[in-house]
């Protein structure tokens, strides 16, 4: 579901979602990081800010590292602003041979820059109950 958000902000938001997934299966953190703002700041669940564009990148390589191939981006909802979006959604991790390593909600401001739409403040939080329970 989609308000208040004209035909191009749509498309370019959902271009944004593409390359990010694009970027994250092809193992490019750089490339993912360079979708944020210079200011952008991720907000993982169990850790703090991570702040910039080069601690975005390194947070990614890192989750890369770790053995997330893929990531699957599903826009639930989309609301805009003047030059600001706020979208919110659906994600899927994956592993090595398609194996689902979480699923959960995401929100991400968006900024208007230079004529690029970019990932501002990115936060998730997983779908899955606690290990153990």
């Amino acid at each position: 579901m989609s308000t208040d958000v004209s035909p191009e902000i749509k498309h370019a938001i959902a271009a944004a979602n593409e390359n990010f997934m694009t970027n994250f299966q092809q193992g490019d953190a750089a490339g993912v990081a360079s979708l944020y703002t210079e200011d952008g700041q991720v907000l993982p669940p169990g850790s703090d800010f991570v702040t910039g564009r080069s601690a975005i990148q390194q947070f990614w390589q890192g989750a890369m590292d770790m053995g997330i191939k893929a990531v699957k981006l599903e826009t639930v909802e989309l609301d805009g602003q003047g030059d600001t979006a706020i979208e919110t959604g659906k994600y899927t991790l994956t592993g090595e041979g398609g194996q689902i390593i979480d699923t959960g909600k995401y929100m991400v401001v968006w900024k208007q820059q230079e004529r690029e739409w970019r990932l501002h403040r990115d936060i998730w939080n997983t779908s899955l109950p606690p290990q153990g329970q």
